[in-house]
């Protein structure tokens, strides 16, 4: 025989919503650990400077591609939280601005501005590193 709830009022439905909001919050602001934040912003920097090989560009780009996604998952998977987004604007903002820095050192890269090239790669791997301690400081209060 099923057993039949009653239908929760409305003070009971906003407290379990507001306990659904907290737990995600909690997910997505658990530390991670110290060793990531170096290891991407270095993986990212070489990511930015592949334009700079003569050859199997590509496929350096996509082997540390691979690599900081295979790197960020276990990390992720190790602390129980694989595919958390953070919460701190700060650390979003400061990656969207890394990743427009690895796209213009892609770009720099096919019009053969060396100096361009590196200086994105200085610059996406800065900024993830100031992302990082933007990062770091909310999950550890």
């Amino acid at each position: 025989m099923e057993s039949i709830e009653p239908t929760p009022n409305r003070h009971q439905a906003a407290a379990d919503l507001d306990a659904v909001a907290a737990a995600q919050h909690a997910v997505r602001n658990r530390p991670w650990p110290r060793w990531i934040y170096p290891a991407n912003a270095l993986l990212l920097g070489a990511m930015a400077l592949t334009p700079l090989l003569e050859s199997a560009r590509l496929g350096a780009w996509i082997t540390l591609g691979i690599a900081v996604f295979a790197l960020n998952y276990w990390a992720g998977h190790q602390i129980g939280t694989p595919f958390a987004i953070p919460t701190s604007r700060g650390f979003l903002a400061a990656v969207a601005l890394s990743a427009v820095f690895l796209a213009t050192a892609m770009i720099a890269g096919d019009a053969d501005a060396t100096w361009l090239v590196v200086a994105c790669a200085a610059g996406t791997s800065i900024s993830y590193t100031i992302g990082s301690v933007l990062h770091h400081r909310s999950t550890r209060g």
